[in-house]
């Protein structure tokens, strides 16, 4: 913002308001002293130093305060004033003043300060002086407004520039250019209409009045109004022609401003689909947007012409004629709907006051309000159908604009467990919801758009959630009054089994992955399996033995986990053996003394022999072992675990149980869910892989819980032999294998992984076979060389050949050939048909050799046996 100091510089009065001898002082706006000259100090008695921040009006006369504050406020608001007054200076002397303002402008063209010019005019001495003081005024408005004067005199053809006329064109005071000279001071376009004009000027005496550019001596481009009038002698002739030369390039560019906005303005709200108009005080259209146009069927400068009751004669006594004059009269805005017969619509209008006068906003609402009306008209069949509401299966809900609840019919009753004369009253946000935030999300929406619908979280009576499909609308009755009409289906066991079926499809897409994770994995850790057991069979030296022992744990661990992925993801499809169960709780006794720490008492309560369980055996260990774990983790300082096993019925049933923190329904309720867990750590597959493998046990996970009493986790599998009770403990190491058991028998180890069929072959000639290493397509071309085998071990996965494909081969050409199905994966249904048609055998990657050899010997055996048979017959 410019200060009065810089405005006094920008006029460039500060030389002349130091040494002008009359009484001269800045003002600002707020009526402040903020600078004088020493006239002005000499006429008011006041030394400077006092003068600089008092308000002028402690000079004035008590008469002339009035009328003197009012000339100040008009110079304050950018208009020149000049008027007399009197002052009283400190001795009680009373002067009568002649005053001049000049409002002071900025940069930005606001008023920022007052010059005003003071004469004593007690005598004519100072009035003759006041008149002096006049012409330096004017001289000093002419440069502070842009004027400057010229002069030519026709007969000598000479030209004179007032001294402001040099300065505005920017040039060193002297010459004044002539002729071609002088007219090439105006742009090319503009050389034509100067010449012309100052040529009928000087020959016919018309008056000079021309708009024209001209270039500063800067180069910049000046708009300028040149005007003159022609003096004549006492014969008529033409002798002089006296002007003006005024700079309106400010005028001009504010004009174009101006234009630019009314162009941009009218384009603006031409682009709007209402139709928009505004009316001044005498109540004519000034504008006029064209839908505002089109929608009185007339052209903009005929709708000048006309009032806004010429032009809108039905608007009297229409609700919109109270709001177009509170508008006007009270300058309130207002808003009315009323159906508009000439043009057979309905139309809502908005008044808005402006300074000029009103601006009005009108927009066919049509085809809205007779949505309304059928709004209405259903809102009202509903109301008079209650009785079927009442038995419809949705809750069916009408509250207010408040939310309170008016009226709730039997579904609601029966979805929310809330009876009517509990609900009608309440709030429905109250009453519903337990996150209020969601509840006003979806009421702004309605209270928008007239309608919502989407699902919300809502409370029952005994404190259960659902999900609610809701539908609202708003209704208007017959009294005006806006009300919500809420239909909300309960879909939580939609919502749930939606879920269940996402929740499978993903579980689907897992399984495929791990599946072919899992083969992959396999295959590297078979050779690592095997390697390592060859080796420690030849080992002497006990430290590597002890390191052939943790290699091997290693691998064994990662094959368990890979079965764990597998079992998670395809369910259990292990081998099925009877299982000692006695056995089993002992290594499992073995397992909790290594791992459990001190702080927890472990306690295992079974008998000493039960029925035996069909089943992997591996697999339930897996099982108990994620429960001991899991209740450990229950029991961070410490309990009692406890591990119970017995017969029930024909069944056996396992149980362990832990004295920790427990949980509550919610969470119980979700441990079996696949990711689900409340360890930091946690995977959440532990639980959820152990619920599928007793699951394909013909069992059932079961949890007994109490938050703060500990966890009870347990199962019953149906038994499947005798009682047993082995004292030998599992898992076993296989017995080395005896080298002449192979008797020379011959072997074909068919594998597309190298290392994998040189380990198989190695195992094997220790054990006295003759072994043979081919691929898959190799090995067809030697079978059907007409070469011989007593067994054939394949991989099932392997490029161009399938391992089942050649199952099928030795079962229609060598029936004689025991077959051994290898893969990383469990056996898919070209395996498992192999098996129980062609009575192949299933052997897992990764294997020991001791499995190798155990799984090869059975088909052997069973190939003999099958031979037997065949040649009793």
């Amino acid at each position: 913002m410019t200060t009065p100091s810089e405005a006094l510089r920008l006029h460039g009065l500060d030389a002349l308001f130091h040494g002008h001898p009359d009484g001269v002082c800045v003002v600002d706006t707020a009526g402040t002293f903020v600078d004088s000259n020493s006239a002005l100090v000499e006429l008011t008695g006041y030394p400077a130093d006092q003068l600089i921040g008092m308000p002028f009006s402690r000079l004035l006369h008590p008469d002339s305060v009035e009328p003197t504050l009012a000339y100040f406020h008009q110079a304050v608001a950018g208009e020149n004033r000049r008027y007399v007054t009197r002052i009283v200076t400190p001795d009680g002397t009373v002067r009568l003043l002649d005053v001049t303002l000049i409002p002071l402008r900025g940069d930005d063209g606001e008023v920022a300060a007052v010059l005003a010019i003071a004469r004593d005019i007690g005598d004519v001495e100072r009035a003759a002086a006041a008149a002096a003081g006049n012409e330096a005024l004017v001289r000093m408005a002419a440069r502070i407004a842009g004027f400057a004067g010229w002069f030519i005199d026709v007969e000598s053809g000479r030209i004179e520039w007032s001294d402001e006329l040099f300065r505005l064109l920017g040039m060193q005071q002297g010459r004044v250019p002539v002729d071609a000279e002088a007219l090439e001071l105006f742009e090319t376009e503009d050389h034509r209409s100067v010449w012309t004009a100052f040529e009928r000027t000087i020959i016919h005496g018309d008056p000079l009045d021309l708009h024209a550019t001209v270039r500063h001596a800067s180069g910049r481009r000046m708009h300028v109004h040149l005007v003159g009038e022609a003096e004549r002698d006492e014969t008529g002739r033409i002798v002089r022609v006296h002007g003006a030369f005024h700079d309106v390039t400010t005028f001009v560019r504010h004009r174009e401003e101006q234009r630019a906005m009314a162009r941009l303005l009218r384009d603006s709200l031409d682009q709007v689909h209402d139709a928009i108009g505004f009316v001044d005080r005498g109540w004519r259209f000034t504008f006029a947007n064209s839908w505002a146009l089109q929608l009185a069927g007339i052209d903009e400068p005929h709708l000048r012409d006309r009032t806004l009751w010429e032009m809108l004669p039905t608007a009297q006594g229409s609700p919109f004629e109270s709001i177009y004059r509170d508008a006007m009269d009270r300058g309130v805005a207002g808003s009315a709907r009323a159906f508009a017969a000439d043009w057979g619509c309905w139309f809502e209008v908005d008044a808005h006051p402006t300074e000029e006068g009103i601006a009005i906003i009108v927009r066919d609402v049509t085809e809205d309000q007779r949505a309304r009306e059928k709004l209405d008209e259903y809102t009202r069949q509903v109301e008079a159908q209650a009785a079927l509401l009442d038995a419809a299966r949705d809750a069916i809900i009408v509250r207010d604009l408040e939310g309170v609840v008016r009226y709730w019919n039997g579904g609601a009753e029966t979805i929310y467990g809330i009876p009517a004369s509990q609900a009608v009253g309440r709030s429905i946000r109250d009453l519903l919801y337990d996150d209020p935030a969601q509840f006003d999300a979806a009421d702004a929406a309605l209270r928008r758009d007239g309608y919502w619908v989407g699902e919300l979280r809502q409370n029952r009576a005994d404190g259960s959630v659902l999900v609610a499909d809701c539908r609202w609308q708003l209704s208007r009755g017959a009294d005006g009054q806006v009300t919500v009409f809420a239909v909300n289906s309960d879909i939580t066991q939609h919502r749930r089994e939606q879920e269940q079926r996402i929740r499978t499809q993903r579980l689907e897409s897992l399984g495929t992955l791990a599946g072919g994770i899992a083969h992959d994995l396999n295959n590297v850790l078979t050779p690592i399996l095997m390697s390592v057991q060859l080796l420690r069979q030849a080992e002497d030296d006990p430290r590597r033995r002890d390191m052939l022992d943790a290699l091997d744990a290693a691998a064994q661990r990662g094959a368990a986990m890979i079965r764990q992925v597998l079992s998670f993801a395809r369910g259990s499809q292990g081998r099925r053996a009877p299982v000692d169960v006695v056995a089993l709780l002992r290594e499992l006794a073995r397992f909790c003394r290594e791992t459990l720490p001190a702080s927890i008492d472990l306690r295992v309560e079974a008998p000493d022999r039960l029925p035996s369980v069909s089943g992997d055996d591996t697999e339930l260990f897996q099982v108990l072992v994620n429960l001991v774990t899991n209740a450990r983790d229950a029991m961070p300082d410490g309990g009692t675990l406890v591990v119970r096993a017995g017969e029930c019925d024909g069944s056996v049933r396992l149980e362990v149980s832990d004295s920790g923190h427990g949980m509550d329904d919610a969470t119980a309720g979700r441990i079996l869910e696949p990711f689900f867990t409340t360890k930091e750590t946690g995977t959440g597959l532990g639980l959820p892989t152990s619920a599928a493998i007793v699951k394909a046990h013909g069992g059932d996970l079961e949890v007994r819980t109490t938050p703060g009493e500990g966890t009870t986790i347990g199962f019953t599998l149906p038994a499947d032999g005798p009682a047993l009770g082995a004292a030998g403990g599992w898992p076993r190491r296989e017995p080395a294998p005896d080298p002449a058991a192979g008797r020379g028998r011959r072997v074909l180890v068919v594998d597309d992984e190298a290392a994998i069929g040189e380990l198989v072959r190695q195992t094997l000639d220790q054990r006295g076979f003759v072994t043979e290493v081919a691929q898959g397509a190799e090995a067809l071309e030697l079978l059907e060389q007409g070469r011989s085998y007593d067994a054939v071990l394949t991989d099932v996965m392997m490029p161009g050949v399938q391992g089942d494909a050649i199952a099928r081969r030795l079962a229609a050409d060598h029936p004689q050939t025991a077959v051994v199905l290898m893969s990383g994966m469990l056996p898919g249904p070209g395996a498992r048909a192999a098996v129980e048609r062609d009575g192949a055998h299933f052997l897992a990657k990764p294997f020991t050799p001791a499995a190798l050899l155990a799984t090869l010997d059975a088909a052997l055996a069973g190939r003999a046996s099958t031979a037997a048979t065949a040649a009793e017959w």
